[in-house]
């Protein structure tokens, strides 16, 4: 019954076009999992929309392994990358 209310509360917030905060986003920053990586974004920036929207964007930027618990972190400008291993350590 609880894998039934889970996915029906991820399709509610699919289709209201909303996205459920993932425990390693920080303010200003929007991120995503997939494949044990973390995807990087700021918030309401056009590439989180891009990648919501196609997937992997064609130019990223990788620090293997400086993430949380480990994890390779993964984000379409270096900038943004920077920024948010900065805010890891505040």
């Amino acid at each position: 019954m609880k894998y039934v209310t889970l996915t029906a509360m991820l399709l509610t917030s699919l289709v209201a076009g909303t996205a459920i905060a993932s425990q390693y986003d920080k303010p200003g920053f929007v991120t995503e999992v997939e494949d044990g990586r973390l995807w990087v974004f700021r918030a309401d920036s056009k590439e989180l929309k891009d990648f919501r929207a196609t997937g992997e964007p064609a130019k990223q930027f990788t620090e293997v392994g400086a993430g949380p618990e480990g994890m390779t972190i993964k984000a379409a400008d270096a900038q943004t990358l920077q920024d948010y291993l900065k805010s890891l350590k505040q």
